[in-house]
């Protein structure tokens, strides 16, 4: 939590807790988060669509579990995003055209999906 009188979550970490379930759609009740860390799990169901809700989010770490579907477009709208980690799960069909455009973004992982489509802009830019 910040040290502010209001107190509000900035930072979530709930790693290797051994979860199941799905993500609830409230943690995008959470505005003022910066940093969400949900790795090693075993969760399942989609990605909740009010992540994309979430304008103060720097980093998103959800990789290593069990989630399916498609990655919500609006998280390639997310204006402070910097990292996002989805490796490993088990989502399908196309990567967001918005992650490729989102000049923020600086490390980006959807390795081990099964994903279609390219990331475009500035990814296609930085490659070797």
């Amino acid at each position: 939590c910040s040290s502010a009188p209001n107190r509000h979550v900035i930072s979530l970490d709930i790693s290797a807790c051994r979860l199941t379930g799905t993500l609830s759609p409230d943690i995008g009740f959470l505005r003022n988060l910066q940093s969400l860390y949900i790795v090693g799990n075993t969760l399942s169901g989609e990605i909740p669509k009010s992540l994309s809700q979430l304008n103060n989010l720097i980093e998103m770490f959800l990789y290593r579990n069990e989630l399916h579907g498609s990655i919500p477009e609006g998280i390639g709208d997310l204006p402070k995003l910097k990292a996002l980690d989805l490796f490993g799960n088990n989502l399908s069909g196309s990567v967001p055209r918005k992650l490729g455009t989102n000049g923020k973004l600086q490390f980006l992982d959807l390795s081990g999906n099964n994903l279609t489509g390219t990331c475009h802009s500035h990814w296609e830019a930085a490659s070797p």
